[in-house]
C-alpha cells in the first residue's frame, strides 16, 4: 500500500511537472536472446512494430541482444533494430562476450564500436559500457584503466546535462568492481543506472543511486508467456516507469525522484566485497596491471609471461621487478601464450598465431589464416594444437607451417584441447566431444550429448585424459566417463552441480571436479560406474568458476569466482583457503618448484608459495 501511495504521489508531480519541460520518453530493450528462426526472432518483428507507433526520443538496449553472440545471431539482431525509426543507444551483454566466437568483433562490425556509446535525448546523456564477462564464464568486470577512464570522460562532457548510466549487468554483486564503477557514477551526479541480466523489471538500490532493471523480451507467467519492454518517462526530478505489453497499453510500475530518492534507500543493497585474506597460505602479488587479464600467468627460468585485455604480451623478470619487453597486439589476447623452447606463441583475434623470441619479444613467424583464436593451445612435441571456428589446427613451432587444418563442424572451442595416444580431444560450441588423429587430423570419433541446446555444449572444457579414458563435465551439470579408443560412453551421471573447472592427479588414478555448491569430489579415472573417493566443502557456498583445478605434488587447488583459492590434499581435507581478489582466477599454473602462479581478471598476478608437508 505505502509502495502505491508513492507511486501516485510521483506520478502526480511528474503530471503536474509537464508544463515545466518536456518529458523524454525511453524504451528500454534487454534480454531479448534473439536466434535466428526462433520464437524471439519472429516476436521481434511485432516489438519493433509496437515501437515505431510511438513517439520515442531514444531506445536503449542494454545486453543479451543474442543467445550466443555468433556472427549469424547478431547479423539477424542487428537487422531487426535497424528497421527501429527512432535513435538507439546499443551496448552487448554477457550473451554477446562469454560465448563469442570472434572474442567481440562481429559485434564491433555490427554496431561500430566495442559496446561503449553515449546518446543524448534533449537534456539527457545517456552512457553505454559493457561489463562482459570476456570469453569466460566469470562475474562482470568493468575494465580498469581505458574503460573506466573512457566512461569518466564521458561523464566530463555532460555539462548541465542529466547523465544516465547504462549497462547490461546491474552494479551490484555480480560486477567484480561495483564499487569503483558506482563510487565513479555519484561522484558525477548520475540519476540512475538502467541494467538488464535478470530479465525481470526491478527497482534496485546500487549504493543509493537508482537501478532500473528492464524486463526481458520474454517472460513466463502461470498462463504462458508475455512478450513487451519498459518504457522510461524522465522529467524534471522524476523518472516513471511502466511495463509495455503488446498489444496492451502501458502499465505503471513505479516512479522515483531522480535525485537522492528516500525510496530507492530503503531497498536492500549488497555488502562491500570482503578483504583480502590470505588464510593459511604465503603468498604474494606480485604486480597489477594496467589492464584486465584474460590468460595463465605462466614462469620459467624466473620470468613471468602473460597477456592482457590491451592485446599486450609481456615478460616480467621476477627478481628484478622489471619488465623485460612488451609486444602488442591490435586486439585483447583471450588466449594463453604458449611457451615452447625459445618461443612464445601466440593466437589473436585478428593477427593470426605469432611466434616471438621470449628472450626480446621479437617476430620469430607469423602464420596469418585469418582466423580468431579465443580457446587455448597446448604443444606436443614440437606442434602447436588450436581450434577456431568449426577447425582445428596442427601447427610446426619451429616455422609455423600448418601441418594439417580438420573441418570438424561449425562451433568453435573455447578451453584446450588434451593431447593423449596420438589423438587430439577436444569440445566445442555444438554439444559435441570430438577426437582427431595426431597425424592426419581424421575425425576418429564424435560424442554428442543428447542435447540441442548449444549453451549445454562441452564448448569451455579441459578433456582429462588417462588410463584410456576420457573425462568431461560440461554446463548440463552432467560427469562423464568415455572410452578414448572408441568414443563410447562407459558412463554418465548427474550427482552433483559440477561445472567445467576439473582437474587429474599426476598419476592419472584420480578426477577431480569442483561442484556449484563450493565443494571439491575426487572420483577414480577407471570405473566403470560412478564411484566417489571423498567430497570435500570449502565453504564458499553456491558458486560457478571456469578456471581448472590444479594437482600439486600432494595438494589440489582450486578457485572461485570472486578470488578466493583452497588447497586441498589428496585424502579430500581441506587445508587452506585465502581470497586474494574480488574476481575470477584464469587459470593455476605450477612452476618447477611447485610454486603456483595465478592471475585474476582484474588483472593482478599472485605467488602461492608451495605447501610444505
Amino acid at each position: 500500500m505505502r509502495r502505491l501511495i508513492y507511486i501516485l504521489l510521483i506520478s502526480l508531480t511528474l503530471c503536474a511537472a509537464c508544463t515545466q519541460q518536456r518529458a523524454v520518453k525511453v524504451a528500454l530493450l534487454a534480454d531479448l536472446h534473439i536466434s535466428p528462426r526462433n520464437y524471439n526472432d519472429t516476436i521481434m518483428q511485432r516489438v519493433v512494430e509496437d515501437i515505431n507507433s510511438q513517439n520515442f526520443d531514444l531506445v536503449v538496449v542494454a545486453g543479451d541482444i543474442t543467445n550466443m553472440g555468433s556472427n549469424d545471431e547478431l547479423q539477424c539482431a542487428y537487422n531487426h533494430l535497424k528497421s527501429i525509426r527512432h535513435p538507439q543507444l546499443v551496448t552487448h551483454g554477457n550473451h554477446e562476450t562469454t560465448w563469442s566466437e570472434s572474442g567481440g568483433k562481429d559485434f564491433e562490425r555490427d554496431w561500430g564500436h566495442n559496446g561503449c556509446a553515449t546518446a543524448t535525448a534533449a537534456d539527457y546523456l545517456f552512457v553505454a559500457y559493457p561489463a562482459g564477462p570476456y570469453i569466460k564464464m566469470a562475474d562482470g568486470t568493468i575494465e580498469d584503466g581505458n574503460r573506466l577512464g573512457w566512461i569518466e570522460k564521458q561523464l566530463q562532457k555532460a555539462g548541465k546535462r542529466r547523465i544516465i548510466s547504462v549497462c547490461h549487468y546491474p552494479l551490484n554483486e555480480d560486477l567484480t568492481n561495483r564499487v569503483e564503477i558506482v563510487t565513479l557514477l555519484k561522484r558525477y551526479g548520475v540519476s540512475a543506472s538502467l541494467c538488464g541480466h535478470y530479465h525481470e523489471p526491478r527497482l534496485m538500490n546500487f549504493d543509493s543511486l537508482p537501478g532500473i532493471m528492464g524486463r526481458s523480451l520474454m517472460l513466463p507467467t502461470e498462463s504462458g508467456r508475455n512478450y513487451g519492454y519498459t518504457v522510461l518517462t524522465l522529467q524534471n526530478d522524476s523518472m516513471y516507469v511502466a511495463e509495455k505489453l503488446l498489444g496492451a497499453p502501458a502499465v505503471p510500475k513505479y516512479a522515483i525522484c531522480q535525485c537522492n530518492d528516500s525510496y530507492v534507500n530503503t531497498l536492500p543493497c549488497d555488502p562491500q566485497p570482503e578483504a583480502i585474506d590470505k588464510g593459511n597460505f604465503t603468498a604474494e602479488q606480485v604486480l597489477t596491471d594496467n589492464a584486465a587479464i584474460y590468460t595463465a600467468a605462466q614462469v620459467e627460468d624466473g620470468v613471468l609471461y602473460y597477456a592482457n585485455s590491451a592485446g599486450e604480451v609481456k615478460a616480467y623478470n621476477i627478481d628484478t621487478k622489471e619488465f623485460i619487453w612488451l609486444y602488442k597486439f591490435d586486439d585483447p589476447i583471450y588466449s594463453t601464450p604458449v611457451l615452447h623452447k625459445d618461443l612464445i606463441i601466440v593466437a589473436t583475434l585478428s593477427q593470426g598465431i605469432i611466434a616471438l623470441d621470449k628472450r626480446c619479444g621479437e617476430v620469430v613467424w607469423q602464420n596469418l589464416d585469418g582466423n580468431t583464436y579465443i580457446g587455448n593451445g597446448v604443444v606436443e612435441s614440437h606442434y602447436l594444437y588450436i581450434g577456431t571456428l568449426g577447425k582445428m589446427f596442427k601447427i610446426d613451432c619451429k616455422s609455423g607451417k600448418t601441418e594439417w587444418c580438420s573441418n570438424f563442424g561449425t562451433a568453435h572451442p573455447q578451453g584446450r584441447a588434451t593431447i593423449a595416444e596420438g589423438k587430439v580431444v577436444f569440445g566445442a560450441w555444438d554439444c559435441h566431444l570430438y577426437c582427431l588423429g595426431c597425424n592426419d587430423g581424421k575425425e576418429l570419433w564424435r560424442w554428442g550429448n543428447g542435447s540441442q541446446n548449444r549453451l549445454l555444449s562441452p564448448g569451455h572444457v579441459i578433456p582429462r585424459v588417462a588410463k584410456g579414458r576420457v573425462m568431461i563435465v560440461a554446463p548440463d551439470r552432467y560427469m562423464t566417463n568415455i572410452d578414448l579408443a572408441t568414443g563410447r560412453q562407459i558412463w554418465r551421471i548427474k550427482s552433483r552441480r559440477v561445472r567445467e573447472s576439473t582437474g587429474l592427479s599426476s598419476d592419472g588414478n584420480t578426477f577431480y571436479a569442483k561442484t556449484m555448491d563450493g565443494e571439491m569430489v575426487a572420483v577414480p579415472m577407471a570405473a566403470d560406474s560412478y564411484t566417489e573417493s571423498w567430497c570435500c566443502d570449502v565453504g564458499w557456498g553456491y558458486d560457478h568458476s571456469f578456471c581448472p583445478l590444479t594437482a600439486v605434488q600432494e595438494h589440489i587447488y582450486m578457485a572461485n569466482r570472486r578470488g578466493k583459492i583452497a588447497a586441498v590434499d589428496k585424502n579430500g581435507r581441506v587445508v587452506s583457503v585465502g581470497k586474494f581478489a574480488n574476481s575470477a582466477a584464469n587459470d593455476l599454473r605450477a612452476d618447477k618448484d611447485g610454486n603456483i602462479w595465478v592471475s585474476f581478471i582484474e588483472g593482478t598476478i599472485w605467488r602461492l608459495n608451495s605447501i610444505k608437508q
